[in-house]
């Protein structure tokens, strides 16, 4: 069972995090007009990738307009994303961070293709890599603690929480802000190895063979327990459904 503690300032982290802090301060410091053509330059829009510009779904996490924000994006970079890290190595973290937050955007932008509020809505900061990161630690350090404000939670539970989180601000301050951060979340589940591609196969296997018993109008019947010869000592079938 994994215990609480600080992870060291890993150097994928360091260098995500140099980054973020420069592309979210010193358009403040240079004055509005610098800071309208950052803006129009790192903000994901889907109206602006679907006129060409294809690399705002991986600068948009760099970008931070309130000071509270950045401050918790960076420490939950830190505190997450080093352990995760230390365990992937920085190739392999930073390959993660960035597909994780690119695939939330072009899921966020095909719902635009229907949804004219997403359509121009503008998405900025790292709360969908964050999210993702946190799938990811949920689902390879389930038993790892870490603290949640200032309250020690397993890390198994930190999954349901942020899902749960994501869809209460949701529902409460509108859909549309919050599409990236729960298409994150599903990322990182998938990248992480919680939906694995064998998994996902079987599961269509399983649903093809259900289709094709229900066309041929065949049905499931329990079989009696005097009629199986396999019974086991507990009085259970070995195999007790057959199919006519």
């Amino acid at each position: 069972m994994g215990g609480f503690g600080i992870p060291p300032l890993t150097r994928g982290v360091k260098w995500l995090g140099v980054v973020t802090l420069a592309a979210s301060v010193l358009p403040f410091v240079l004055g509005e007009e610098w800071r309208g053509q950052f803006a129009r330059l790192l903000l994901f829009t889907p109206l602006d990738v679907f006129h060409g510009k294809v690399w705002q779904p991986f600068t948009y996490t760099f970008f931070n307009t309130d000071p509270i924000n950045l401050l918790f994006a960076l420490l939950g970079l830190w505190m997450i994303g080093s352990a995760l890290e230390q365990r992937w190595g920085t190739r392999r973290f930073v390959t993660f961070y960035f597909a994780t937050s690119a695939l939330a955007a072009l899921a966020t932008a095909l719902v635009g293709l229907v949804s004219p509020q997403v359509r121009g809505a503008q998405y900025f900061g790292n709360w969908a890599a964050i999210e993702a990161l946190i799938a990811a630690f949920a689902i390879q350090q389930p038993d790892a603690q870490i603290l949640l404000y200032v309250v020690p939670v397993r890390a198994r539970f930190m999954l349901p929480l942020s899902a749960g989180m994501t869809v209460l601000f949701m529902l409460m301050r509108g859909w549309v802000p919050y599409l990236p951060q729960l298409f994150g979340l599903g990322a990182g589940v998938l990248f992480a190895g919680g939906l694995s591609s064998r998994h996902l196969l079987l599961r269509a296997q399983m649903w093809w063979l259900d289709r094709r018993l229900r066309r041929g109008k065949l049905r499931v019947v329990r079989r009696e327990d005097g009629d199986d010869p396999f019974r086991g000592r507990r009085g259970k079938t070995g195999s007790d459904k057959y199919l006519h």
